[in-house]
């Protein structure tokens, strides 16, 4: 990964670049997008991590947009930034590193709602990795580790690439890039993941998810209604309706939104601020967070508008 070309958020090259239109919070007319689509791709911010790391893989944003956070397969650990406005990566200070040692391959991330407890998808061991927080949002202070969650499954786990969790805790999900089965399970006390039980899965088919052993980001909507599929392969978000929420075998794929302009290896993704924000890890060609917004009508909403 050699030359840098931020986008949207973290560009290495620049310490920072933004090439956002002149909207206000939730102030895009979605009649002024692209037939079908609820995200504009040219309200957009960025910056570049890749002075903290050059193989960045997932993102997510917390802290109601004041903290953001990275992993990737350089460090194998976890970068926080605080961003002084809001959501906006553009605005975003390194505050430091918490080396995650359990996880020797890191691939995705994600937060408590609360902000005690972080979690690190880790594909060499194929387990999920728990830590805990003494001070809320705040992985360079008082965070230990608490649980490593092994996902077993034999190949239908391998290349464990995306993880997520339901708004309450009480899922968690797991996308596996080798055969592109994704594994939702249930966590008998929220956000432990040390009581996960019981499984369901879903097999995606190769026309959506044209490559395996590559990488893959996955994000679930508030409700549990709809949720998506970042991926290398055609450079691609997907997007998918669930009839039952938080039921991944009850899926309807609703279309592709490619993000190639901007990113040619996109590896994580998280939504933001009440789904008005999308925001998109990327490791070439710059290791760069970017930041999409949706219209009015359009939060945690990518494609299938009227």
């Amino acid at each position: 990964m050699s030359g840098k070309n931020p986008f949207l958020g973290l560009g290495l090259a620049s310490p920072f670049l933004s090439f956002s239109r002149a909207v206000t919070a939730s102030g895009i007319d979605c009649s002024d997008l692209p037939a079908g689509q609820y995200l504009d791709l040219s309200a957009k911010k960025s910056f570049g991590i890749g002075g903290e790391e050059i193989i960045p893989r997932g993102v997510f944003v917390g802290d109601s947009g004041n903290k953001m956070y990275t992993t990737g397969e350089a460090g194998d650990g976890v970068d926080q930034y605080s961003l002084s406005t809001a959501w906006d990566p553009s605005t975003a200070s390194h505050d430091g590193f918490k080396s995650i040692p359990e996880a020797l391959q890191a691939k995705d991330l994600f937060f408590s709602s609360d902000g005690t407890r972080f979690y690190v998808l880790d594909d060499f061991y194929d387990r999920v990795v728990e830590y805990g927080m003494s001070t809320a949002w705040d992985i360079t202070s008082g965070a230990t580790h608490t649980h490593n969650e092994g996902l077993g499954l034999g190949n239908q786990n391998d290349n464990p690439t995306g993880l997520t969790f339901s708004s309450d805790g009480v899922y968690m999900y797991v996308m596996s890039s080798y055969l592109r089965y994704m594994n939702r399970f249930t966590l008998s006390t929220p956000w432990d993941t040390s009581t996960a039980g019981s499984r369901v899965q879903n097999n995606f088919p190769a026309s959506q998810i044209t490559n395996t052993g590559q990488e893959t980001g996955i994000a679930i909507n508030d409700n549990g209604t709809r949720f998506v599929i970042v991926h290398v392969q055609g450079d691609e978000i997907e997007e998918y309706t669930l009839s039952t929420p938080y039921d991944i075998t009850t899926t309807t794929h609703v279309g592709s939104l490619s993000i190639s302009s901007d990113t040619t290896f996109p590896t994580g993704c998280c939504w933001g601020n009440d789904g008005q924000y999308f925001y998109v890890s990327s490791s070439s060609p710059t290791d760069t967070v970017f930041r999409y917004e949706t219209c009015s009508d359009g939060a945690y909403k990518i494609l299938g508008r009227p």
